[in-house]
């Protein structure tokens, strides 16, 4: 069996319902749902307990990348 990794650290998923600041409407975010499972999607009271803004691409970068 492999040792199962991940990379954290950075910016923090915001919880509104801890009073944090309320997730934007109708926008693509990094939700975090209440089985701790990180998704795409919009904001849900339902099922989502923490929201993360998407991370911003580097297009001068991705540039650099293309031959």
């Amino acid at each position: 069996m492999t040792e199962q990794r991940y990379l954290a650290g950075g910016q923090e998923f915001f919880y509104p319902h801890a009073g944090d600041p309320p997730a934007p409407e109708s926008t693509k975010l990094l939700l975090l749902t209440r089985g701790g499972i990180c998704t795409t999607g919009t904001w849900n009271n339902n099922w989502c307990m923490g929201w993360l803004p998407l991370p911003k691409r580097n297009m001068i970068k991705e540039d650099k990348f293309k031959c």
